[in-house]
């Protein structure tokens, strides 16, 4: 049997060459940089003590007497205070009589009735209706296209065939 020979594996050399890492020793929150640009107010709390003390109150002064040239002063009747008005009494009605107010009124139900009706009926009415008129309004057009002295649109293969051999001559 042959021998096995020895396998020769060359070392390779990896050099890995990585970007230095700029990660900063301290978070830059807690760097002291400098003075901050906007000047935020602290928090005062209010001082319920007072600092100024309130006048305390003099005796009123006594008013000269009046004198005889001045006019006589005229004392007016008071006027009467509004008698108080009794407040509203709040009736309670019961459930019954509750709902039969809330029910609309006969008038009411026949106006919204008919109007959905009439609603109803014309939006089911409408695809019958344009069968019905389309042709009316198509025959009232040619018609007054003759009148005017213009020749209508061919429709139609054969129409559109009998028109351009009248055409040739």
């Amino acid at each position: 049997m042959e021998e096995i020979r020895e396998i020769d594996v060359p070392e390779i050399n990896v050099v890995v060459n990585l970007p230095e890492v700029a990660i900063p020793a301290a978070p830059p929150v807690t760097l002291q940089i400098g003075v901050p640009v906007i000047d935020l107010p602290a928090f005062d709390p209010l001082d319920f003590e007072p600092e100024v003390q309130a006048p305390k109150p003099s005796a009123p002064k006594a008013k000269p007497e009046a004198s005889p040239v001045s006019p006589p002063k005229i004392k007016l009747p008071k006027p009467a205070a509004p008698a108080a008005t009794p407040e509203p009494k709040v009736e309670t009605k019961t459930l019954p009589q509750q709902v039969i107010e809330a029910l609309p009124t006969i008038p009411q139900v026949t106006t919204v009735a008919a109007s959905s009706v009439i609603g109803v009926t014309a939006g089911l009415c409408t695809p019958f209706l344009l069968k019905l008129v389309r042709p009316i309004i198509k025959k009232a057009a040619k018609k007054l296209q003759k009148a005017l002295g213009r020749q209508p649109v061919p429709e139609g293969v054969s129409a559109r065939r009998a028109l351009q051999r009248s055409l040739r001559g």
